[in-house]
Parts: structure tokens; sequence; C-alpha cells
């Protein structure tokens, strides 16, 4: 090993690493010991006190698209928000995260890769869902949100605002993302939670442009 790595450092050098090898080989092509020859001097003892499994591998990289748990903690925690607030917030960390974006870009292309998009979902349904549904029990509490069915809707908001947008299964130009948006902002709105509401989906106009001329 030519440096010292935190254990942090090992953990996303295993990631990173094996994200490119499932681009380029395919999951099930892939071994451990690929994995191991492109680490930098990481033995296979390395990945396993990290990940039991090339599957914990997969999953792992599936769980970086997901805000972390200490940040939806954070969300948790804030008193000043209400039901809808909280989905809002959820939705925006996803979509803009900077820690999520920088440890994703590596990875954007596994989501063509059949195995991942179904650990993906997963991943992102058991995570958030709980947490979705929580909040819009709190919502029609406090009069934020009006929906007779929270477990079914939270699901259905993650649909709407996370799988229906991956590029690899529903193919979108810049002006059908933003006719997408906009349908699903009519849906949610309907369905009496308004998690895309106008200000947010400025926001997301917004801070899409600015990523765009910042390339």
């Amino acid at each position: 090993m030519r440096k010292k790595y935190t254990a942090k450092e090992v953990r996303n050098l295993i990631l990173d690493t094996a994200s490119v090898l499932f681009i380029e080989k395919g999951y099930e092509q892939t071994s451990i010991s690929d994995i191991v020859a492109g680490l930098d001097g990481l033995t296979r003892g390395a990945i396993y006190h990290h990940f039991e499994s090339k599957y914990q591998i997969i999953v792992g990289i599936a769980k970086r698209f997901i805000p972390e748990q200490d940040l939806l903690d954070s969300i948790d925690e804030r008193d000043d928000l209400s039901g809808l607030e909280r989905i809002q917030n959820i939705l925006l960390e996803t979509m803009f995260n900077e820690d999520i974006t920088k440890s994703t870009a590596i990875s954007l292309s596994l989501l063509r890769d059949p195995t991942f998009i179904s650990i993906y979902n997963t991943q992102i349904c058991e995570v958030l869902a709980p947490k979705i549904e929580k909040y819009i029990n709190a919502g029609n509490e406090d009069g934020s949100i009006t929906v007779p069915q929270p477990e079914q809707m939270a699901e259905i908001i993650i649909l709407l605002t996370s799988t229906w947008f991956i590029q690899a299964l529903f193919p979108n130009t810049v002006e059908t993302f933003f006719e997408k948006l906009k349908a699903a902002q009519y849906v949610l709105k309907e369905s009496g939670v308004n998690v895309i509401s106008d200000e947010v989906f400025s926001t997301i106009l917004r801070r899409l442009l600015s990523k765009k001329r910042s390339k």
C-alpha cells in the first residue's frame, strides 16, 4: 500500500474501483480478485473488513445515491419544518447534495445495469419510504398534507421523484425532463402531497441551470 488511508478512504476506494469494474465487465463477471487487483496495494482482507461479499459492495455503491443517515437525522431534528417540507428537503438533498454528487459520479453508468437498478430501487425504498411515510403522517397532522394512504403514497413519491427520472429506464431530453417534472408536480399536488411545489420546482430549475453553466 503506497499511502496511509483512513477507513473512509479505504471504503470509498473499494466502491470506486468496484464501480469501474462493474461498468466495464458487468457485476456477474467481476470477482473480488479483480477488485483487489485494482486497488492501491490493499489486500483481500481489507475488502472483507468493510464488506462481507461482492453483493454488499454493490449495495454500498447503491447507498451512495441516498442521503446518509446523519443528514436524514438532521432533517428529523428540525422543529421548524412541516411534514411536507421535510419530504421536500429529502428530495432536494437527494438531487443536489454535493457529497452524493461527488461519490456517485463514477457510478452513474451503473444505472443502466439491471442488477444495479434492482438493488438501487430496493435500497431507496428501504431507507427513504419509512421516512417519507412518517413525514406524510406528520403532514396529515399539521395540515401541510392530505393523504389517506401514507404507506402507498410514500412509494409513489419515490417512484415519481427518483425511479421515473433514471435516464437508462426512461430516456429524457432536457425538454422532456421538465415536462416529466411538471407531470410529477401535477400528480403529487392532486394527490394531496405537493412535494414539487412551485417554489421547489423553481429551486430545481435554478440549481440545474447553475450546474450546467458551471460545467
